[in-house]
């Protein structure tokens, strides 16, 4: 057999899975058949459009990325993705999605400013300390997160863990003798 038929019989099978939301072994047949991206533009974006159509836009966003489409298309299901991640509240993985696909940085600290409110109204300041940490963002956020972390401590009767804080984060000297106290 020539190998342009083997090519193009790898297109077909490609393109039929493809139809049939078949993704991975579409992308199995792609890298089994050697076959370059460009040959395969069709097929993914009329999976990419159903896809689309279907409000399955985290999909559709990993198709334009892994085949290489317009970065348009490609951003336009990432935006719609994040989106509904912030609708549903799901801010933390909206922000880590956001970087992921390289959305513009206001997007992504927006929705890690989000995450980090949520958890700090919720009572989970080490979640709010790790995600002020992980998206950088203004220390008086990290601050917050630390002293609502000392005083949950202390409450707790964790005053090693709480003196750790109150140092790690140069908390006031008063709160940190504070908890030298208690250790004491």
């Amino acid at each position: 057999m020539m190998p342009e038929n083997n090519l193009d019989e790898g297109v077909r099978r490609f393109s039929l899975k493809m139809a049939q939301g078949a993704y991975k072994e579409a992308a199995k047949i792609k890298s089994d058949f050697g076959i370059p991206s460009t040959m395969l533009r069709d097929a993914v974006e009329t999976a990419y459009d159903a896809t689309m159509k279907k409000g399955d836009y985290s999909i559709a966003a990993d198709l334009a990325k892994q085949y290489d489409l317009p970065v348009e298309m490609r951003n336009e299901a990432a935006l719609r993705s994040f989106h509904r991640k912030i609708d549903s509240e799901f801010f933390r993985a909206a922000a880590e999605y956001a970087r992921e696909f390289n959305l513009p940085e206001e997007v992504v600290r927006e929705a890690a400013i989000q995450a980090f409110n949520k958890s700090i109204s919720f009572g989970l300041v080490k979640n709010a300390a790790e995600i002020a940490e992980e998206f950088e963002l203004p220390e008086s956020m990290k601050m917050e997160a630390a002293r609502k972390s000392f005083e949950q401590h202390m409450r707790a009767g964790l005053y090693r863990k709480a003196l750790k804080i109150a140092q790690k984060y140069k908390l006031s000297e008063d709160l940190i003798e504070e908890a030298q106290k208690k250790v004491s």
